[in-house]
């Protein structure tokens, strides 16, 4: 009875606990960068570096310099590409695990394209790569490695000689300062990627750096620092978003693993708004260009799967390019982007019901009528309005009323976040669809009711049609 009698009063206690959290918490809400980012839902990455021009360098065989020399370069084809599958931003791997840097650097740094043959060593990637995402009018951002740099001699993070150790960590901060100060022609990007994170006290002391020089930047794997402009990796390349999506960490925490490794996803009463980015390639699974590669490029099926599981689980879809020994992007791969950007706007050509700002009240139904019509496929797209009440979506339920009744989706709704996209349960098939009901049954808050973004139905029957057979 004793031991009955404390666990009782235990429970009770960690209720009551439990309980003050939710009727005290305070829900976190994106800044208007991280809101944008948001609204982009699809952006794109540049894998090219001296791993294009030799895939077998690896630390300890570091490769000359003249081995970068791609004679057709074109950044302006890079973001024809990118904007071909709706891209609104592009990421750069300035310096990539190699160590060379896409920029002629002025620190004290011999391996970068100042130091090539290529264009009589006067060749600046970067300052083209910008150049480009202003005439095509994408934000840009930076992709760059810490924690490897053969040149070097840096893996995870260390040389292993204390010399060595304090000479990169003073030109990691020196580079740092050189492409985000206020005079620097690289300042100001929407959003900088370090690849693999920052680990504090052991890799450079960049975060006071990119904090002061780079406040407005988005800031990705930047854990203790990212501040209230965070951005975490979601763990996987495969552009899949685990369900429930939750874009809430501890403060502090943008980015956290696990003992053995694994990306712990966010919380829904986490104190720091941090949403996960969804990244894939578009060669399974080659992020650099490789030669005899071509049968690996996926279908557009394949990449539309990937849209689904990323933007509509909540996520950003970030899709790699990878330009090849001429500095171009392949012929093979830019179809495929053409014919992904095609399939994507194909899902939101046929509209049958929008319902903007809806409000719901908490546990009771909400009916959408509409012309009924008969379904090959379709969807529900749920939107919260989450730059004004942040997430707060736990728990929900979405059904279809045909002449036999009402089906509901196969997965049990949980979070929807930016987007939650609900492709038509199978059994809809070929049956005769006329209206949606949604109903919220819990919030992270005790509010009663909920206003949301968007609610709508689309028709699929296009993308699902033998021949294109896309969904």
């Amino acid at each position: 009875m004793v031991n009955l009698h404390i666990l009782l009063v235990l429970g009770i206690s960690l209720y009551a606990y439990w309980m003050g959290i939710v009727s005290t918490f305070k829900v976190p809400k994106p800044t208007k960068t991280q809101a944008k980012w948001l609204d982009y839902e699809v952006g794109a990455i540049v894998h090219f570096n001296m791993q294009t021009f030799n895939r077998y360098m690896k630390p300890g065989h570091v490769v000359p310099v003249d081995t970068f020399n791609p004679e057709e370069l074109s950044t302006d084809q890079w973001l024809e590409a990118a904007k071909s599958f709706g891209a609104k931003y592009i990421l750069f791997s300035i310096d990539h695990f190699s160590g060379f840097l896409m920029w002629p650097t002025a620190t004290d740094y011999k391996y970068s394209v100042k130091y090539t043959k290529w264009r009589d060593g006067k060749g600046n990637v970067l300052a083209d790569f910008i150049k480009s995402c202003r005439k095509y009018g994408l934000e840009y951002g930076y992709f760059y490695s810490v924690h490897n740099n053969w040149y070097m001699g840096v893996d995870n993070y260390t040389t292993g000689v204390p010399a060595t150790q304090e000479y990169y960590k003073k030109v990691v901060e020196e580079q740092m300062r050189e492409l985000f100060n206020a005079t620097s022609p690289y300042k100001d990007p929407f959003y900088i990627w370090f690849d693999a994170g920052i680990v504090p006290k052991v890799s450079p002391d960049i975060g006071p750096i990119i904090r002061e020089l780079a406040s407005n930047s988005i800031c990705d794997e930047c854990p203790t620092f990212s501040g209230n402009q965070g951005l975490h990796w979601v763990g996987n390349e495969k552009a899949f978003a685990p369900l429930p999506q939750w874009y809430a960490v501890p403060k502090g925490k943008c980015s956290e693993k696990t003992p053995d490794g694994k990306i712990i996803q966010g919380s829904p009463y986490g104190q720091l708004f941090c949403p996960a980015n969804c990244d894939t390639v578009i060669r399974e699974h080659f992020w650099f260009w490789q030669p005899d590669t071509e049968y690996s490029v996926k279908s557009v099926r394949r990449l539309l799967s990937e849209y689904l599981t990323s933007v509509g689980h909540g996520c950003t879809l970030i899709l790699n390019l990878n330009p090849d020994t001429r500095g171009l992007v392949p012929e093979e791969d830019r179809k495929a982007y053409e014919k992904l950007g095609k399939a994507i706007a194909l899902l939101y050509k046929d509209p049958v019901k929008k319902s903007f700002k809806p409000r719901l009240k908490i546990g009771k139904k909400k009916i959408w009528k509409f012309t009924a019509f008969r379904s090959l496929n379709g969807s529900v797209i749920l939107m919260e309005d989450i730059e004004r009440y942040g997430q707060l979506v736990m728990k929900y339920e979405l059904k279809l009323k045909t002449k036999d009744g009402w089906i509901s989706t196969p997965e049990l709704g949980s979070t929807i976040g930016h987007k939650r996209i609900h492709p038509f349960p199978k059994d809809l098939a070929n049956k005769t669809v006329s209206a949606v009901s949604l109903r919220i049954n819990k919030l992270v808050t005790k509010r009663r009711s909920i206003v949301l973004r968007e609610v709508s139905v689309y028709n699929w029957n296009e993308a699902a049609k033998p021949g294109k057979n896309l969904i």
